[in-house]
């Protein structure tokens, strides 16, 4: 359970923002699916670095937390932490691998449904390919510089896990540069992808987790 609690707040938004200042809404954004599904059939894999943002009202401070993040296609995955604490997860045949103080524990994303649904956002976020997710309402919008998709889980039951997710898309590459969730209309999580390297090999042991 406490796993659970630590990725629903890591990849969850529990309040949405009806207005998204500095862009506008693409009423017909069947250029730019076709766009982004295009651009992701070309991504084999993904190297970056992430800086997560954590504010909590009743701390009155953001939280800083840096690490590394790889992706290869298709379901591959690594999502590590390393400051200011240790902390690893990883997507791997099937398998929900999680480090935490040096102890693994391996779940199996079939038959978790909370563990399958984060996954599936996760990876679908990671490939570029969220906006032909048919289990999500999805609004667009755009500035000169980038694309924001606000996703809306069409599920009942998974909106009260995930009630929205922004994801902002670069114009120049078309890849993921940050994921806003929000938790409240004061708390909120800002992940910023950095020194992104694209389609570099990545060997399969990166994802296995001992």
């Amino acid at each position: 359970m406490k796993h659970i609690l630590f990725l629903l707040f890591l990849f969850t938004s529990l309040a949405a923002h009806s207005q998204i200042a500095g862009y506008t809404k693409i009423t017909d954004y069947s250029i730019l699916e076709q766009e982004i599904n295009n651009n992701s059939n070309k991504i084999n894999s993904i190297k970056s670095d992430f800086i997560q943002e954590k504010k909590i009202d009743y701390l009155d401070v953001v939280i800083e937390s840096k690490g590394k993040f790889w992706y290869k296609k298709e379901s591959y995955l690594r999502w590590e932490y390393n400051e200011p604490f240790k902390y690893l997860i990883a997507i791997a045949n099937g398998k929900f691998s999680i480090q935490d103080n040096g102890k693994v524990s391996v779940y199996d994303v079939s038959t978790n449904v909370v563990f399958k649904e984060i996954n599936d956002l996760i990876l679908s976020i990671a490939k570029g390919n969220m906006i032909k997710d048919n289990k999500f309402t999805i609004d667009a919008y755009e500035n000169k510089t980038s694309y924001l998709l606000k996703l809306t889980p069409k599920d009942e039951k998974m909106r009260k896990f995930i009630q929205n997710t922004e994801v902002f898309i670069s114009k120049a590459d078309l890849s993921a540069t940050k994921v806003i969730m929000r938790e409240s209309a004061t708390d909120y999580t800002v992940i910023s992808f950095v020194n992104k390297k694209m389609n570099d090999e990545i060997p399969d042991t990166i994802f296995i987790i001992k």
